[in-house]
């Protein structure tokens, strides 16, 4: 029996998903969040899902922030404190809620937050969680420009590191760098000052740790921060290796999660040409850069104070004072802007708060008059409970006539439940007979096919066999003439023509045979070009097509993208020309082949329409079956279409559907997924 104090299967896979997203690994997190929401959850498991829910958001959109999704927080947190004996909800949900106070600017509310999240995941003896919101306090630190306290609190968890979970740590490594960064770029410190080194060092130290942990995210935002810090004071060529990492990874989802990657990765790369080349053009295309960001707003205003920053360290070199000088001032504004609107923001938070507590008010208001309607209501349950019993007695009347309409019904459920076994039985009865009678035709189509083949090859030897000893004769009795001896040679030529021809057809037909087994995942999808590949297949048709005065007519665009099974799309197509040049347009009149592609909702039908013989109407529903053939031992084996059939319903996945009348033409559709 399980013991109830242990965390429950959806408990533990809750916590997992925070470690995901400390890991940044959003798209798992997102994944195994759906599967645990769609179990059935205990309230506080419930609570914890949605409170994950909202920081799974937050970190996959860096626009999520304002009063709705503060107040919505809030009351999680207060939803968290409610529950009893179990502060690790409480302790996640003031996580989530720090991060989004630290968005919104209100650093020491977030701080605050995190102190007491930190308190309670000790409550919870989860030491690993108080780790991860020690990285988060990292984060927030660096965000409030507590770049000194931050760099105390890195020196401070660094030695135990062991115990820090690897997405954690790469966390405190980054933000412990990114002080460093901000503090040596703000004194515009010389590329060999101990600020820079520290830098680069923990930057190194956290893409180490995420290649060897497979912290693919993570690694490659240690990536874009050393291309920066090697752009702006270190090697070119150091830099671009990181830059490359970064492309070689172009789709990932970093470019979404860290505001301003992009832009970041233009700046290094603007950066290098301009250190590499040093002339006015590159100079000039960082300062267009600068003003390119400028008009994106404030969103990327972190990245237009390092562009700003660098141009002011190397104005000199370019020879632009100006620039280097008004870089400074603008520096020096956007500081005091930031001081105004951290001022603003709080003012702005204040407010909500007391509109919050006004709230507050009013909904103790509506609890009181909610107790008032609650008296009331339990006057009116007495009188319902009177109503209750007299409808109870006429229930137990009902159920008694309803137990007695049950049992009817059980025993007409055992008899046609007893009727279904004997309709079961006969059944496979049927089918069975049908499995012999098919085998029983494969048996005998094979039997007839092959028995011609190798008839005319055991002919060929006999005839081989008697003149090769007829030859030994003339040779043991020294009568060898010439005449005589090419006309040998002309006779064992055609014999082993006639064997080789023979074995040829009965090699064919085994083939055709094994395709009718054919794996159907045996050849993997490809992406393709149908219409070129319906030209391809009809140009290799084209000396047959002239031969017989065939006029072909195509009903389709100039290119249509499918992905699938291609060489098994091919071999169908060859089967359904050959079938419509070699025998329904044989001795047609102005003969004619009509190709059209259609599509619709994902999907292409492929029709082939001739204007031949046709097929009789006794012909029609067999002609998929093996070994039918409507010139049975005079041409083909009756094998081509049962191939077709098996490879489009099996490898293609789609339907094949012909529809012919005597002397009308056939028309062929082949209905096909395009993915």
């Amino acid at each position: 029996m399980k013991n109830p104090a242990e965390p429950s299967s959806a408990r533990l896979g809750l916590e997992q998903i925070q470690s995901l997203m400390t890991r940044m690994e959003l798209t798992a997190a997102e994944q195994a969040l759906a599967r645990i929401e769609s179990r059935v959850l205990t309230s506080s498991d419930a609570l914890l899902a949605r409170i994950l829910r909202l920081q799974c958001r937050m970190q996959a959109d860096a626009s999520v922030m304002g009063t709705a999704w503060l107040e919505q927080a809030l009351n999680m947190v207060e939803q968290a404190a409610l529950l009893p004996g179990d502060p690790l909800v409480e302790a996640i949900a003031l996580n989530c809620l720090a991060l989004l106070q630290s968005r919104m600017r209100l650093h020491h509310g977030a701080l605050g937050s995190l102190e007491r999240a930190f308190e309670l995941a000790g409550m919870a003896a989860n030491p690993v969680l108080g780790f991860e919101f020690q990285a988060s306090r990292a984060r927030i630190m660096a965000a409030a420009e507590m770049h000194e306290d931050l760099l105390r609190l890195v020196d401070e968890l660094l030695p135990q590191r062991d115990k820090i979970p690897v997405g954690a740590l790469h966390r405190l490594l980054n933000t412990g760098a990114t002080a460093c960064f901000v503090l040596a770029d703000e004194q515009l410190a010389p590329p060999a000052a101990p600020l820079w080194l520290r830098c680069r060092a923990l930057h190194l130290d956290a893409l180490h740790l995420a290649e060897t942990q497979g912290l693919k995210e993570d690694g490659l935002l240690s990536h874009l921060n050393l291309s920066l810090v090697e752009a702006l004071v270190g090697g070119t060529e150091d830099a671009r290796v990181h830059l490359q990492a970064i492309h070689q990874n172009a789709d990932s989802s970093l470019m979404t999660q860290v505001a301003g990657a992009r832009w970041a990765v233009e700046f290094s790369e603007l950066l290098i040409g301009w250190r590499e080349r040093a002339n006015t053009e590159a100079w000039r295309g960082l300062l267009a850069f600068e003003r390119r960001v400028d008009q994106e707003g404030a969103s990327l205003q972190f990245v237009r104070e390092y562009i700003l920053r660098a141009i002011a360290r190397h104005g000199q070199a370019a020879g632009d004072a100006d620039a280097a000088l008004n870089a400074s001032h603008t520096l020096l504004t956007l500081q005091r802007q930031r001081v105004r609107s951290v001022s603003s923001t709080l003012t702005q938070a204040m407010q909500d708060v007391f509109s919050l507590q006004r709230m507050r008010l009013a909904n103790e208001h509506l609890t009181r008059q909610g107790s008032q309607l609650e008296q009331s209501l339990a006057a009116r349950n007495a009188e319902l409970s009177q109503a209750l019993g007299r409808l109870q007695a006429e229930a137990s009347i009902r159920r008694a006539a309803e137990a007695a309409l049950q049992q009817a019904n059980d025993e007409l459920e055992a008899r046609v439940s007893a009727r279904t076994q004997e309709l079961e039985l006969a059944l496979r009865t049927v089918m069975q007979q049908e499995k012999q009678l098919a085998l029983g035709r494969v048996v005998v189509g094979m039997a007839h096919e092959l028995n011609t083949p190798l008839g005319n090859a055991r002919m060929g030897a006999s005839v081989i066999h008697d003149r090769a000893t007829e030859l030994a004769h003339w040779l043991s009795d020294g009568q060898v003439r010439r005449q005589a001896l090419s006309e040998t040679a002309n006779s064992l030529s055609q014999c082993s023509s006639l064997v080789e021809r023979s074995l040829e057809s009965a090699t064919v037909l085994v083939q055709r045979l094994k395709a009718l087994s054919l794996d159907s995942a045996q050849e993997a999808a490809q992406d393709f070009d149908l219409c070129r590949l319906l030209h391809d297949t009809l140009a290799n048709e084209q000396a047959r097509l002239s031969e017989g005065g065939i006029i072909c007519q195509f009903e389709m665009p100039e290119q249509l993208p499918m992905r699938g099974a291609m060489h098994a799309l091919g071999d169908v197509l060859r089967e359904l020309f050959d079938n419509a040049i070699g025998h329904g347009l044989k001795n047609a009149n102005a003969p004619r082949l009509i190709i059209s592609l259609r599509q619709q909702d994902g999907r292409v039908r492929i029709g082939l329409r001739d204007n031949g013989c046709g097929i009789s109407a006794e012909a029609l529903p067999r002609i998929f079956d093996p070994f039918f053939c409507g010139q049975m031992g005079r041409e083909g084996a009756g094998l081509g279409l049962s191939v077709v059939r098996m490879l489009v319903e099996e490898l293609l996945h789609g339907r094949i559907h012909v529809s012919s009348q005597l002397g009308q033409g056939t028309l062929a559709e082949l209905d096909l997924p395009l993915n």
